[in-house]
């Protein structure tokens, strides 16, 4: 395709996707960084953890942020930027590791990973409609 200005339907749709996705994530993460008290109680009560001694609010900031780099990296794609590809990117492999580095490998989020496969894939296959001016 050449470089139309027109975005793709499977670019727009990823896109939107994020949007949904890493605004909804960036939201929790901001409320379990604000509200950790209350948070733990519920992570405790709805997951197989015994303890959230292993996070904390700062964690869940870190978190935070990376959602918040991974929605302007999609704003960047939607623009059709080649940037937005990039910050997205390390954004999603970031949200991947970092779970397992601040807790431990179990921590390890395999349906995470398929969905961040699929994503990266889906926007590297696009990857070619991006421009490189800013």
């Amino acid at each position: 395709m050449e470089k139309s200005g027109k975005r793709p339907a499977l670019l727009s749709a990823l896109c939107i996707l994020t949007f949904i996705g890493s605004g909804t994530a960036f939201l929790a993460c901001f409320a379990a960084s604000l509200l950790f008290g209350q948070v733990s109680g519920i992570i405790i009560k709805f997951s197989s953890w015994h303890s959230t001694d292993s996070v904390s609010p700062l964690y869940f900031k870190l978190l935070m942020a990376l959602h918040a780099v991974s929605l302007t990296g999609a704003i960047r794609v939607w623009k059709l930027h080649r940037d937005g590809y990039f910050l997205y990117l390390f954004a999603q492999l970031m949200i991947l590791i970092i779970p397992s580095l601040w807790i431990n490998f179990h921590a390890f989020s395999v349906t995470n990973a398929i969905f961040t496969a699929v994503f990266i894939a889906g926007y590297t296959i696009n990857f070619k409609d991006l421009h490189h001016d800013s």
